[in-house]
C-alpha cells in the first residue's frame, strides 16, 4: 500500500510538473512572439542595385556614391558601409533610412530598446548618429517614441550599441523609421570627408507596455530636437513639472524669430510637437522654452 501510494504521488508529480513545463513553453512563446519585432534586413546581406533592400541611402549616383555594401561583416557575409566623401569642395554626409523610400516599416510592439553593431573611423570628431522614431497612424502620424544617440567615439572592431526608446504616449505604434548617418561634431555644421561607418545586425531588444508618460516630470526641461540634423520636419519635446504658462519660439542665429510654436497655459507632464521649416533656408535654429520665468535653449541644425 505504501509504495503504490508513493507511485500515485509520483505519477501525479510527474504529471503537474509536465503540465508546468507545457505551459511555461507556451508563456515564454508567446512573449517571444511579442517581443521579437524584426526589422527588415537588419543585417543588411540583401542588396539590389548596389543598395540595401527595404532601405533608402543618400546615394545619387553618378555624381556620388556614399553608402555601399561592405563583406567585412559582424554576422553573415555583408554589411552597410558609410563614408562622407568631398563633392566639389563639399562634404556629403551618408544616410541610411528604413524601408522603401525612407517611409519606414510596420510595427506592432513597444521594444525598450534598439541594438546594433558597428565600427566607426571619425574625422576631426564627426558623430555617428542613430535616430529611431515611432509613430501612430503612419510616417507622419504622431510621434510615439524616440531613441537618438550621435557618437563621436572611434571603434576600430566591432562595438555594440543599444539606445533606449524614451515613450511619449502609451499608444502602439505602427510605423518605425530608423536613420544613421554621420554628422558635424558639436558646435559644427558639416561632418568632413573622410570619417566612415560600417552597420550590422540591428535588432529591437525587449518591450514594454507602460508608457513613460505615466509620470510627471520632476523638472522643467526642453529636451533636443529629433531627428537633428533635420529636412524639414522635426519634433519638439519638453517637460513640465507643474501646469505653466508656456511659450516655446524658433529663432536664426541673428536673434530673429522665426516661429512662435507655443504661447499658451500647458497641463504638468510631457509634451511633444513637430515642427516644420520647409519655409526657412538651411542653417542652424535656436528653439527657446519660456515658462513661469525658466528658460532653456537648444541648438537644431535644419540642412536641404
Amino acid at each position: 500500500m505504501l509504495s503504490a501510494g508513493i507511485h500515485s504521488s509520483t505519477t501525479e508529480y510527474e504529471n503537474i510538473m509536465r503540465s508546468l513545463t507545457l505551459s511555461c513553453a507556451a508563456i515564454i512563446l508567446l512573449v517571444s512572439s511579442a517581443t521579437a519585432q524584426q526589422i527588415p534586413n537588419a543585417g543588411f546581406e540583401a542588396w539590389t542595385n548596389n543598395a540595401p533592400d527595404n532601405w533608402a541611402t543618400s546615394n545619387a549616383a553618378p555624381a556620388y556614391t556614399n553608402v555601399t555594401k561592405s563583406t567585412t561583416a559582424h554576422g553573415g557575409s555583408a554589411s552597410v558601409r558609410g563614408e562622407v566623401v568631398s563633392v566639389g569642395g563639399f562634404a556629403i554626409q551618408p544616410a541610411l533610412q528604413s524601408g522603401a523610400g525612407g517611409e519606414g516599416f510596420a510595427i506592432s510592439s513597444r521594444p525598450v530598446s534598439i541594438t546594433g553593431w558597428y565600427q566607426y573611423s571619425p574625422v576631426q570628431s564627426d558623430r555617428f548618429s542613430i535616430n529611431v522614431s515611432l509613430f501612430k497612424g503612419g510616417a507622419s502620424g504622431t510621434p510615439v517614441a524616440i531613441a537618438a544617440v550621435a557618437d563621436p567615439t572611434a571603434y576600430g572592431a566591432w562595438h555594440q550599441f543599444s539606445v533606449p526608446f524614451n515613450y511619449l504616449s502609451a499608444e502602439t505604434p505602427d510605423v518605425c523609421i530608423i536613420q544613421h548617418q554621420i554628422v558635424a561634431p558639436l558646435g559644427g555644421t558639416f561632418p568632413h570627408a573622410g570619417s566612415w561607418f560600417l552597420l550590422d545586425d540591428l535588432a529591437f531588444s525587449g518591450a514594454t507596455d507602460v508608457a513613460n508618460d505615466g509620470n510627471t516630470p520632476h523638472a522643467f526641461a526642453l529636451h533636443q530636437n529629433f531627428p537633428n540634423p533635420f529636412n524639414p520636419g522635426t519634433v519638439v519635446r519638453y517637460d513640465l513639472p507643474a501646469p505653466s504658462d508656456v511659450r516655446l519660439a524658433v529663432f536664426d542665429m541673428l536673434g530673429r524669430q522665426v516661429a512662435v510654436l507655443v504661447q499658451e497655459r500647458k497641463p504638468a507632464g510631457q509634451h511633444s510637437l513637430t515642427f516644420n521649416a520647409g519655409a526657412l533656408p538651411s542653417g542652424t535654429y535656436l528653439v527657446r522654452l519660456q515658462a513661469d520665468g525658466l528658460t532653456q535653449t537648444r541648438s537644431m541644425l535644419l540642412v536641404k
